[in-house]
């Protein structure tokens, strides 16, 4: 078991084993090129993010990703321009982090993400320092209330004021959650245990630390009905098809906010500290 700032982090302890033998159903080393984490970088997830947030890279700008697992996220976000400090509880994961920054980056970029080991409940960093502070798929995994609102304090903690906290977690309370996990679905069978998780459950966990004016959305509500056994994975043809299908319902059909929230695979919620 490890210790990292004093603190052991369950949540950190369960996904080790993960990391250490490269089992990370999300994460495929061989498609992780720049044209894609800069595809990547155009999603929901960070496009949503940014358009509560911060929406430009700035040289005054300071953006810390709170457990970064892969380092997509971070990568991502310098590749759009953004300098991101990124810490994760494990070695391993900054290891992959740090060797997927080297593969993408280009001569003068290098400089753009400080990648470090740190612990959510404890990280070590000055209060009032960051001007976005986020994860993603993170706090779910931290099961008992009392650490996840620890974890969420030191968010804000380290959030200068008027600056943003932004989560997203997994909706693991959504209503075809059974059926997925029957099916077999990666990232519902192969993961560590989860907490229940909904938007209302965000919004009020965000409130409770003190943050302001939290606003929640949901992430690619269109993507439900594809969120099934992945036939489509099987070839690369299929896969850019069952994308740009996505895509097109995601721009030409537009979901209200209120049903994105209850129908979307992930939750994200924003908040600003006061």
């Amino acid at each position: 078991m490890a210790v990292v700032n004093g603190l052991k982090s369950e949540a950190g302890e369960r996904w080790r084993p993960f990391y250490q033998r490269g089992d990370l159903s999300w994460f495929d080393p061989t498609a992780m090129n720049r044209e894609n984490l800069l595809r990547y970088g155009k999603s929901e997830w960070i496009s949503r993010m940014l358009k509560q947030t911060v929406r430009h890279p700035g040289s005054k700008t300071r953006v810390l990703e709170a457990g970064c697992g892969t380092g997509m996220f971070a990568v991502s976000l310098a590749l759009l321009g953004f300098r991101v400090d990124a810490f994760d509880y494990n070695e391993e994961a900054i290891s992959i982090g740090k060797g997927l920054w080297a593969k993408v980056q280009t001569e003068g970029e290098a400089q753009r993400i400080r990648f470090t080991r740190g612990n959510l409940l404890q990280m070590g960093i000055p209060s009032d320092t960051y001007d976005l502070v986020f994860n993603q798929a993170v706090l779910e995994y931290f099961t008992q209330k009392d650490q996840r609102k620890r974890a969420i304090d030191e968010m804000v903690r380290v959030t200068k004021p008027g600056g943003h906290v932004a989560i997203i977690v997994q909706h693991t309370a959504h209503p075809w959650k059974a059926y997925w996990e029957k099916l077999g679905w990666p990232g519902y069978t192969d993961q560590p245990p989860v907490d229940a998780m909904t938007a209302d459950i965000l919004a009020e966990e965000m409130s409770d630390s003190g943050l302001q004016n939290v606003v929640l959305d949901g992430i690619y509500p269109w993507k439900t009905l594809f969120f099934w056994p992945p036939w489509y994975r099987r070839y690369s043809w299929t896969s850019e098809m069952i994308y740009l299908l996505g895509q097109f319902f995601h721009r030409m059909v537009p979901v209200p906010r209120t049903i994105r929230k209850k129908i979307s695979l992930q939750i994200l919620g924003v908040g600003v500290k006061k």
